[in-house]
């Protein structure tokens, strides 16, 4: 009786199990390349998101206390801004301004009273139009589209808002609160 006490693996079991570890391995590297790009992309997109968010809130706080909307068109925006000489208690008086907010290059201006802002940059595109005025209600469609600050593969982030102003010229009250609204700053 001969008896074989050789212990070890076969060429074939060593091959197998490297071919089994490669794929493996292959899929596990390509996972964590995936969800880092993912990761990365995300966090860049989420700076471009902020800031569209930014400027949207700022023009839409302004605009929605405007008493008229004088220009509406391609790039710019011009409105005048409701005037509170006797706001309620604890807020600053106001006269009516006029703003405009232009895009020139990449970046998005705020002009007013001779002062110019900037409160964007990497604007691609920012659309304005204004409805036709009915009972004296204007509506104003913004569509604001900024793209990767630093040319990167971070897709062009778009945000669009409809914004109805609360101080009507035309003497409408249903969501004018009677001319009273107030966006001020509170002392």
């Amino acid at each position: 009786m001969i008896e074989n006490n050789k212990k070890g693996f076969t060429m074939i079991e060593l091959v197998t199990v490297i071919v089994v570890l490669s794929i493996l391995s292959l899929f596990t590297f390509s996972f964590i390349e995936h969800a880092s790009k993912t990761y990365l992309l995300g966090k860049g997109q989420s700076a471009l998101y902020l800031e569209g968010v930014y400027i949207m809130e700022r023009i839409t706080r302004e605009l929605s206390d405007a008493k008229t909307v004088d220009t509406a068109v391609s790039s710019t925006l011009t409105f005048t801004t409701a005037a509170h000489p006797s706001p309620p208690s604890g807020f600053l008086a106001r006269t009516a301004t006029t703003v405009t907010f232009q895009q020139v290059g990449g970046d998005l201006f705020r002009i007013s009273n001779g002062n110019t802002i900037i409160i964007g940059r990497n604007i691609k595109t920012f659309n304005v139009t204004k409805s036709a005025v009915i009972d004296g209600i204007v509506t104003v469609y913004i569509e604001l589209e900024l793209n990767s600050p630093d040319g990167t593969s971070i897709p062009d982030f778009v945000l669009r808002t409809k914004i109805t102003q609360n101080n009507y010229t035309g003497g409408y009250t249903g969501r004018s609160f009677n001319g009273d609204y107030y966006e001020g700053i509170k002392q």
